[in-house]
């Protein structure tokens, strides 16, 4: 994906310098063939054509290199324009050249300064957060822990009430549950008579979040010492839109996705059982992370320890797990008219699909993209398609790497990555994604090859 000037400055310096070469080795050719003396004028000649040559090679190598690093860095600033959150990639310093270096270091400053603008009134919210004494601890309606402040903390336990984590860690279910539902009839904030694990009674005020869904919980206590610290993520009281009805024209800016993967004792899908799965909900390239699925299953056979090595996941851990039919159950509503995206996701289809058919389930082949073959079909060049150098390459830092969730988090920053490269290169529509990943032919090949 060279700019056109560049490529053709290369393949002119390529040519050159190959003529230059063999004319030399022609001369040098007719020199020795002639039995003249090689110290004669033509000789001179010979040389200057050989290093005529040389020296045209060696400043095609120069614009090769210089071309890649500018295509590297177009390919940044083409993920920058789509993805506010993505991070300039560093550069192979070996390969960079002092101008490409200096508009790299343009762009990071650019870059660093707009994150520092959207940044201000975050940090401003946080330290008047931090100045409060009063602990608080904000909600979703499912219980899920979106902001807690320092005094909380000390309050509830560090580890009990983590943002992303249930506040059911740290609170009694039926006495926050009954508070909910009473806050829930009225405008203002109730007071409320909340119980931790241990049945300590607190005294705390319930308000409805707003129209955001969820709820703040301000609790009445004495001074607490605690770090100041204040940890939120309010984006996970968003919910992602209805999905629309998906066609080859739906545009990838709006294509409803469910990031998905599986966990499995093995990979032979016609033997093998579904032992975790982990999805997440998209719409376009917004992660709805409060829309995530993430379920052990229970697949009535011994794990074999080859497998747990690679995922940690012990016959032990999902000993007590319900079976694929309640995971799937469960599962089923956050699929439908939806996408289904994977990192090989033939391979997951074939598993769930299996699954359905042991369990007598009925099984609807959902639409689906693969990001390894998307990734392919656009680059082929890339060293490597495995789901951890792709995150890699794009600065995501991947946090439970071989768990169902983990992975499915990995994946759906990757596709996200991938969308504004797609609209660079002409693909809008989920047809045209579909028409593109055929082009991986490769990897098309070894995945029907193994069954999926």
């Amino acid at each position: 994906m060279r700019s056109g000037l560049a490529r053709l400055l290369a393949i002119t310096l390529a040519l050159v310098g190959l003529a230059l070469l063999l004319l030399a080795a022609e001369a040098a050719f007719l020199l020795l063939d002639s039995g003249r003396d090689p110290t004669l004028p033509g000789a001179g000649l010979a040389l200057s054509l050989l290093l005529g040559g040389f020296a045209l090679w060696h400043a095609w190598g120069l614009a090769a290199q210089h071309s890649r690093a500018l295509e590297r860095l177009r390919g940044a600033v083409v993920t920058l324009a789509g993805n506010e959150s993505a991070v300039l990639p560093q550069l192979p310093p070996d390969e960079t050249d002092a101008d490409v270096a200096r508009l790299h270091g343009a762009l990071g400053a650019l870059t660093a300064r707009e994150a520092a603008l959207r940044a201000a009134p975050d940090r401003r919210m946080q330290a008047v957060l931090s100045a409060v004494s009063e602990p608080i601890v904000v909600i979703t309606e499912q219980g899920q822990v979106t902001l807690v402040n320092a005094p909380a903390r000390a309050l509830l336990g560090p580890e009990r009430v983590r943002v992303g984590t249930s506040v059911y860690a740290a609170l009694s279910r039926t006495a926050l549950a009954d508070a909910m539902a009473r806050v829930g009839k009225t405008e203002g904030p109730v007071p409320v008579e909340l119980y931790t694990v241990e049945s300590q009674g607190l005294a705390a005020t319930a308000t409805r979040f707003g129209n955001h869904g969820g709820f703040v919980l301000a609790f009445a206590a004495s001074a607490l010492r605690h770090d100041g610290v204040l940890e939120h993520d309010l984006t996970l009281h968003d919910r992602p839109p209805a999905p629309l009805p998906v066609t080859n024209d739906c545009p990838l800016a709006e294509l409803p996705v469910v990031v998905l993967d599986t966990e499995t004792t093995g990979l032979d899908v016609t033997q093998d059982r579904v032992i975790s799965i982990g999805a997440v909900r998209l719409n376009g390239a917004r992660v709805y992370r409060s829309a995530t699925f993430d379920r052990l299953v229970n697949p009535g056979r011994p794990i074999p320890p080859r497998s747990t090595a690679v995922h940690g996941i012990t016959d032990a851990m999902v000993a007590g797990a319900a079976d694929f039919e309640a995971a799937h159950g469960e599962l089923a509503p956050l699929l439908e008219g939806c996408v289904l995206v994977g990192h090989n996701v033939a391979f997951d289809l074939a598993m769930l699909r299996r699954e359905c058919e042991l369990g007598g389930l009925a099984w609807a082949e959902p639409r689906s993209l693969d990001t390894l073959l998307l990734t392919c079909a656009l680059d082929p060049t890339l060293p490597s398609f495995e789901l951890d150098a792709l995150a890699q390459g794009i600065g995501s830092q991947v946090h439970g790497r071989h768990t169902a969730l983990g992975d499915a988090l990995a994946t759906a920053e990757v596709y996200v990555h991938l969308l504004p490269h797609l609209a660079d290169a002409g693909i809008a529509t989920f047809g045209q994604a579909q028409a593109l990943s055929a082009k991986a032919k490769h990897f098309v090949k070894k995945q029907k090859e193994q069954g999926w």
